[in-house]
């Protein structure tokens, strides 16, 4: 059967999607640069030209599969779905199943758990429609699935738009790693490539004459830039939008060179505590002229046993003097220790950290930090960031609002230093200072028993 797509013709950077040579390649950006015709076209051409192949399609959603994937699979394979030698589709597996013993396998990813309901697949292309829409530990469990015994080429293809809860991890895995259409080789071999969509790219002239009609209407330059242009630093979503590393004028904005802070001035630490997970520390400092509070050092570890941690936060504060150290408040509920039943506070307290609860209010410190954000009366944001705080740069910007939850931030994204810098900001502001007024005897019985 000659290998073809009836009711497809690639666009330039569509052809440049499904020619890559990289291991795993994204296509995305803006909306409607005909990112799903893509995916959908890969899959079935390589169904077509591979005996046996095991092709799956992503999507979070089985709705979603329902309303863009599946149609837009059944307009493509018209003709071969008429034949006896095409295809035909099982609608309770979601399965496409090909003469030459291939098959397209439409599956969703809604919740982390239904990783596992993919755990024996053997998959020869893995295809993600919208790969925001996932975490990275999804999309890194998948990777593990792609695998063959047979002669077919293992790929890894996506398309999505900016924006989502995997934002940030797309755009520094696919996007900050080299230029557009540059194949980048990480330090294992491995090789993927992103390719830029915009909605120039697809092939139909009246969807992109009126598409960029409606997207130019918009009201919101943000939303203007992310969905028209693709903007990968601006998104529908972003829970702040304010962030600036520098004006368009390229002046310091946000983002600062870092100079020393006078001994005099206010400065504390707060913390999130994590162990599987990234623990995160940030230390801030106010300047009594001004108010303005800036955040000068970050601590970032992963998978780092708490006294372990203690040390280290000890050895980068060794030199100063920190009016107090806050924590997020589950501090005194994790056990630090399986031997001794101790609380991670018990065992920073023996390693001479003593940390206050700080408030975890989260309506309320996502408002903190907009109001931090915000320009003061002298013309300048209440909070900048040392330039070497560059886990706080790379993640703060990416962080979306949970949609659910419009007045917080989706907890799924990669939310350590976020959450650190809230609990700081909720005991000092700029131009306001709020000091915790917590009995040393109180704090003495929380760290003994766990509670007040």
């Amino acid at each position: 059967m000659q290998v073809r797509v009836p009711d497809y013709t690639a666009s330039p950077r569509q052809t440049k999607f499904h020619t890559s040579e990289a291991f795993e390649t994204m296509y995305g950006g803006a909306a409607g640069g005909g990112k799903t015709a893509a995916i959908c076209a890969e899959a079935i051409t390589y169904a077509l030209k591979w005996l046996k192949a095991r092709i799956y399609i992503f999507r979070k959603t089985i709705p979603e599969l329902k309303q863009s994937v599946y149609p837009e699979i059944l307009k493509q394979m018209a003709d071969y779905m008429n034949l006896a030698s095409g295809a035909r589709y099982n609608s309770q597996d979601r399965v496409f199943a090909f003469s030459n013993g291939s098959i397209i396998q439409l599956a969703y990813l809604e919740t982390t758990a239904d990783m596992y309901r993919y755990q024996s697949a053997e998959i020869h292309l893995l295809l993600v429609d919208e790969l925001t829409h996932l975490t990275k530990e999804e999309y890194e469990f998948l990777k593990t699935r792609v695998r063959t015994a047979g002669n077919q080429p293992l790929k890894v293809m996506a398309a999505t738009n900016p924006g989502n809860v995997g934002h940030g991890w797309v755009k520094s895995y696919f996007i900050d790693i080299a230029a557009p259409e540059t194949i980048y080789t990480d330090v294992h071999g491995n090789t993927r490539q992103f390719i830029p969509a915009k909605v120039s790219d697809h092939p139909d002239q009246k969807f992109r004459d009126t598409y960029t009609r409606q997207l130019s209407s918009l009201s919101d330059p943000n939303l203007r830039r992310a969905y028209l242009d693709g903007d990968w630093d601006i998104f529908a979503g972003q829970a702040f939008e304010e962030w600036r590393r520098e004006t368009e004028e390229g002046k310091p904005w946000h983002v600062i060179t870092p100079f020393d802070i006078p001994r005099h001035w206010t400065k504390w630490f707060a913390y999130d505590w994590g162990y599987n997970s990234y623990a995160a520390g940030v230390w801030l400092a106010k300047d009594p002229s001004t108010e303005r509070i800036f955040l000068y050092r970050e601590f970032y570890e992963h998978a780092l046993a708490a006294s372990k941690q203690a040390e280290r936060i000890k050895m980068y504060s060794s030199d100063e003097r920190l009016s107090m150290y806050l924590a997020d408040p589950s501090l005194w509920k994790h056990i630090g220790s399986a031997e001794t039943g101790e609380t991670v506070a018990a065992i920073f307290q023996k390693n001479d950290l003593i940390f206050q609860p700080a408030n975890n209010d989260r309506k309320a410190g996502k408002n903190a930090v907009h109001e931090s954000l915000a320009t003061m009366p002298d013309g300048l944001p209440g909070l900048q960031v040392f330039s070497n705080c560059v886990n706080f740069i790379r993640t703060f910007p990416n962080l979306p609002v949970d949609i659910n939850r419009p007045e917080d931030i989706d907890t799924r994204a990669e939310d350590h230093l976020y959450d650190a810098v809230r609990y700081g900001l909720m005991n000092q502001r700029p131009g306001k200072i709020i000091e915790p007024i917590i009995p040393q005897e109180a704090l003495d019985r929380r760290m003994k028993y766990g509670r007040f």
